[in-house]
């Protein structure tokens, strides 16, 4: 289950995964976690493992049913335990979006495609190093 996690009782444990979300802008998660707090449209749930906050997912929902994800980051010392994947799926159950999109680097784009994103463009082509990952849903 998730936790919403843009009050600032949690702040200190949100910026720290915040940071790890964007690795190499640090300064850039203390804007986030603003973006997120003053923004209707932008979610912030974590996931937490003995009362501790080992993983947050950051998402904006869109009028076309896509969930863009912003930011998804476990604790190093909690990873490969299925946390993100969870989270995913927590998200897709949840909110019940008709596609998932996310904007990531080379590791991210490996863990994505994993999890059965379709993963578009490489190191050759992308100046930036980005990858766009997105997860259609089934129709029913």
């Amino acid at each position: 289950m998730f936790k919403n996690i843009k009050t600032d009782s949690d702040r200190e444990e949100v910026l720290e995964l915040l940071t790890y979300a964007v690795l190499d802008h640090p300064e850039r998660g203390e804007a986030a976690l603003r973006t997120y707090q003053a923004s209707d449209d932008w979610k912030l749930f974590g996931v937490e493992d003995e009362g501790l906050i080992v993983g947050i997912v950051g998402f904006e929902e869109q009028e076309d049913g896509t969930t863009v994800i912003r930011h998804l980051a476990v604790l190093p010392e909690n990873r490969h335990r299925g946390y993100a994947r969870g989270m995913l799926l927590t998200l897709i159950q949840e909110r019940n979006p008709k596609r998932l999109t996310v904007d990531t680097d080379a590791e991210g784009a490996d863990f994505f495609r994993n999890v059965g994103f379709a993963v578009y463009g490489s190191e050759d082509l992308s100046e930036d190093g980005q990858f766009h990952c997105v997860y259609e849903m089934d129709e029913e």
